[in-house]
């Protein structure tokens, strides 16, 4: 099925929220919320025809990613009732992220509708370059392993001009003495103890800003999103969001994989705490309402297929029932568009 012309996401479906818009031929993204006119279908509505569901996915890939286009041209983006798309306001702000903009509500039900998805009212907003909004500073933590913290230097090094708080958590008991800091990085230890979201609170309580950004050893950001993470968490701010998902391009052996865009919410809030021992998620008061995704930011993660074959069998061991064995096929898979 063709992506989402936002988010990029492959997971279009029929919903409730479809019908209760008087939209009963209309898909949902399941990733951003955008919903679209399915066209002249023929067969099952629910899918069970994968003939139609291609000629429906090609219909929103062509039209509506050409009304959307034209919509984001405009100083005031606003929808046409006619028009085979529609979005409120939280699904706007996904969407204007993916073209680097900002979309700031109209008036005070636009903010409502922002701070408090999904209503029924089409948004109508402001579109302004995402670098019009004044950044706030965020510290970025990298979890890595004590072989890891010099290979990590060219990372930090990039990082550097736009984070002036980097910090390398080590899974460890104590920080070796002959353990250099790669480009002035902070460095802290404390053993990972088979629980990610553990070591992830303890380098939020690191952090010297009140934005957070998280990372891997074997991740890093994508030259596009480095400027602009500041931009998005003082977004996120205005509408009281206390979490951003960045999209994650997982390279397997080089190659792009097919599990994209693979959120990872790891934008946070200082004072939000992740729950779960692997894939670990925040846990936000009102859950995905607290949360946005962020099409323009992209984390780049770096594996090799012995790595990928071993990992989901490693974290279900370590918490039986939430290894996600299923993902790995999706990661051995080329990416398709």
């Amino acid at each position: 099925m063709t992506r989402c012309p936002s988010c990029r996401a492959r997971d279009f479906r029929p919903t409730e929220r479809c019908q209760a818009l008087g939209r009963p031929n209309a898909l949902e993204c399941s990733h951003c919320g955008l919903i679209a006119e399915r066209g002249a279908l023929q067969g099952d509505a629910n899918g069970s025809d994968g003939a139609s569901l291609a000629r429906s996915s090609a219909w929103i890939a062509g039209e509506v990613r050409s009304v959307l286009a034209e919509r984001l041209e405009d100083e005031i983006f606003a929808l046409s009732a006619d028009d085979p798309v529609f979005l409120e306001s939280y699904a706007l702000r996904t969407l204007a992220l993916s073209k680097r903009l900002a979309a700031i509500p109209a008036d005070a039900a636009q903010w409502n509708a922002l701070k408090a998805p999904y209503t029924k009212l089409p948004a109508q907003a402001k579109l302004v370059p995402l670098g019009e909004i004044e950044p706030v500073p965020v510290s970025v933590v990298i979890l890595c392993r004590p072989g890891d913290v010099s290979a990590l230097a060219g990372l930090v090094e990039r990082l550097a001009p736009c984070f002036a708080d980097i910090v390398l958590l080590i899974d460890g008991e104590a920080i070796a003495p002959e353990m250099t800091q790669p480009g002035g990085a902070r460095l802290a230890a404390r053993p990972l103890a088979g629980h990610f979201a553990a070591q992830r609170n303890a380098g939020q309580d690191l952090a010297l800003y009140d934005w957070v950004l998280q990372l891997d050893a074997d991740e890093g950001l994508a030259r596009s999103a480095l400027g602009s993470v500041g931009h998005v968490a003082a977004l996120a701010d205005q509408a009281g969001t206390l979490s951003v998902g960045l999209l994650r391009e997982n390279r397997i052996d080089g190659r792009l994989s097919d599990l994209f865009p693979d959120v990872q919410y790891r934008l946070n809030r200082k004072a939000v705490r992740y729950a779960g021992a692997v894939h670990e998620r925040p846990d936000l008061p009102r859950g995905w309402r607290d949360s946005l995704i962020a099409p323009n930011l992209v984390i780049e993660h770096r594996l090799s297929r012995a790595h990928v074959e071993a990992r989901s069998k490693a974290y279900e061991a370590m918490s039986p029932g939430h290894g996600r064995t299923f993902e790995e096929g999706d990661l051995l898979r080329p990416y398709r568009p």
